[in-house]
């Protein structure tokens, strides 16, 4: 493995950008002494040209006598390119190789070089481009073992993968509570911007009048209550991901703002006259049929195809419940750690019992209804007794005998409700009839019992524990 790894280091390809032939050979040497592959070119548009034919992982940029506005090309290669960007600039320019690190640049260097300093820069981007390499490695195994078993799902963790290292903009579907916006973290996690900052907004939750403001930031005085300047979600996700969840939820006041800006890349914040630019990703989610409220008149045609050049859909949890399993253990570990707990098995009712549900909230709920086990357990097994009350009811047949299902004199099925009523009769036999018993051992609560025997016209046993004080529950 060690000979593996040395053989990565020595392959790392670097790009140097400067117009000082005299400082390029120099600096060629010195980059070849720590093991680089170095290229080099006299200008930024050679460089730009370089770079659309070959791939390198670090560019190293000499911003001398460069003016500031050209500086955007910083963020451009980052983000196009994927590359590691280090400023090589004087004493005379540091305003504008501070810029350029708030524009991605990884660092700065000031010229003439110290050789110390170069090979520190060096170390810590081969470490850091190491770390990222085991980082990627490690969250595609652990959401391969995660989505195991599911074909569905391995379909989407597989699409996932094939757009996260694109600019691309991505739609998500699916029901609330599918995983949307876990997914679309997974699509940052995965991209060459999994520096930059992963930003929500959850469109149905910020008022109309305050859309514009949330979104682009204002300008101190520019309405009543903004006492100082503001920089918006966008500005805060430059360089990163720009999450718009519930997109649907938009007002058309805002889907008109939404779309300018997707189609420019630039804004003014509330109140203010300048215009600024952002290089962000744009990932959206909804739960509504988008098309459909496209031919209602309710969301715009081409808003809809701006954001829906990759779209990524959510199967509901009940149509993919071989990943249940694997989602309790995540959540049963991750809540063991936040509650202090030491939960590590299930019994097999519990276990039944998460298999039948329906999950209306999906993922979420699951999540949910793990985290309440987790509370309630008194040992270190999950059973049936430690989930809500809500799963287990009107559940009688899940232990039911198989044998039973099928009536032996005639071969014929027997009801749900007479399957059901001779489940009570058996239970209630082996408990002689004591009804806090019976109803612990069929997870249902003493009322609900009391009106199945009541329905099913069960006679009471003479010597039991009839609970009559339960009977106007």
């Amino acid at each position: 493995m060690q000979n593996i790894v040395n053989a990565e280091k020595l392959t790392r390809k670097v790009l140097l950008i400067s117009s000082d032939s005299d400082f390029r050979d120099k600096t060629r040497e010195n980059l070849i002494l720590h093991g680089f592959d170095v290229f080099e070119v006299g200008s930024q548009s050679d460089g730009l040209s370089f770079l659309e034919k070959n791939v390198v992982d670090i560019v190293f940029l000499d911003i001398e006598k460069i003016p500031l506005i050209e500086l955007d090309m910083v963020s451009y290669i980052r983000t196009r390119y994927h590359a590691e960007i280090v400023i090589l600039t004087t004493i005379n320019e540091l305003e504008e190789a501070t810029n350029a690190l708030k524009n991605g640049a990884a660092f700065y260097l000031v010229k003439p070089l110290k050789m110390v300093d170069l090979k520190a820069v060096l170390d810590k981007l081969s470490l850091r481009a190491e770390r990222q390499e085991d980082h990627l490695a490690l969250e595609q195994r652990f959401l391969t073992d995660l989505m195991a078993g599911s074909p569905s799902m391995q379909k989407v963790l597989k699409f996932a993968s094939k757009i996260a290292p694109t600019n691309s903009t991505v739609l998500i579907g699916g029901e609330s509570g599918t995983g949307k916006e876990f997914f679309a973290k997974i699509i940052h996690r995965l991209s060459k911007r999994v520096d930059g900052h992963f930003v929500a907004m959850n469109c149905g939750a910020i008022p109309e009048n305050l859309f514009e403001s949330e979104l682009f930031g204002h300008k101190k005085g520019s309405f009543t209550g903004a006492d100082r300047d503001k920089a918006g979600l966008v500005e805060e996700a430059h360089l990163g991901t720009l999450f718009l969840d519930e997109v649907g939820e938009l007002s058309p006041q805002a889907q008109v703002k939404l779309l300018r800006f997707l189609q420019e890349r630039e804004f003014r914040r509330v109140g203010d006259n300048t215009t600024r630019t952002v290089d962000v990703r744009i990932i959206a989610a909804t739960n509504k049929d988008l098309k459909k409220m496209m031919l209602d008149g309710r969301f715009r045609e081409d808003l809809f195809y701006r954001l829906n050049v990759f779209y990524l859909y959510m199967p509901p949890l009940r149509e993919r419940k071989e990943t249940i399993p694997n989602l309790v253990r995540l959540f049963v570990h991750r809540n063991n750690q936040l509650l202090d707990k030491h939960v590590n098995s299930m019994s097999k009712v519990a276990e039944a019992i998460l298999a039948n549900y329906e999950y209306p909230g999906n993922v979420r709920e699951l999540e949910n209804i793990i985290e309440h086990a987790i509370v309630l357990a008194e040992s270190n097994e999950i059973t049936e007794f430690d989930l809500p009350e809500f799963m287990i009811r009107n559940r009688l047949l899940l232990s039911a005998p198989s044998a039973e299902v099928v009536n032996e004199t005639t071969d014929t099925l027997l009801t749900l409700a007479a399957m059901e009523e001779r489940h009570i009769r058996k239970a209630l036999e082996l408990t002689k009839y004591n009804y806090t018993e019976t109803s612990k051992r069929l997870g249902i609560s003493r009322s609900t019992l009391w009106r199945k025997i009541k329905d099913y016209g069960i006679a009471a046993d003479d010597n039991g524990d009839t609970d009559s004080d339960e009977s106007g529950n």
